[in-house]
């Protein structure tokens, strides 16, 4: 006989019983212990450790998706630790806090602003200038957006 294997569904209440490639049944946890169901017959087992020595059943670990969230546009240097990250999506740009309690926002990288006819490079600038200013960027570096300078 074939190791049937348990994928867990539902951590410690619920498993899908597949032979590799269909599924051939299913266990459910109750008061009582565990309902195993397989190609329509129904057993009952009081530990999962029973059911793995009578009915040959490898229960499988539930797989947990502790992957940090990115954030799309992270790539760009800030200044310090960044709090509150969101994205404007407008205008694709990754604005954050500088303080958790903090309510003004900066937008990561490297900008170039035209503040009243004069292209000035800036780092992490204000998000209310990105508002305010004609701009180009965010670039990575600063030689970056200096080259743009004369370009935009």
């Amino acid at each position: 006989m074939t190791t049937l294997i348990a994928k867990p569904i539902v951590k410690d209440q619920y498993w899908v019983v597949t032979d590799g490639d269909r599924k051939v049944g299913n266990v459910l946890a109750d008061a009582a212990g565990f309902e195993v169901k397989l190609n329509g017959i129904n057993t009952h087992y009081t530990t999962t450790a029973a059911i793995k020595r009578k009915v040959k059943i490898e229960f499988q670990s539930l797989k947990t998706n502790k992957t940090e969230i990115q954030l799309p546009f992270s790539s760009y240097p800030t200044t310090k630790r960044t709090y509150n990250s969101i994205v404007d999506v407008k205008r694709k740009l990754h604005i954050y806090t500088k303080t958790n309690k903090s309510k003004c926002y900066y937008a990561a990288g490297w900008f170039v602003l035209d503040q009243n006819g004069i292209k000035v490079s800036m780092f992490c600038p204000k998000y209310i200038f990105i508002e305010r200013y004609t701009y180009s960027g965010p670039y990575k570096t600063q030689a970056e957006a200096e080259s743009m300078i004369n370009t935009v």
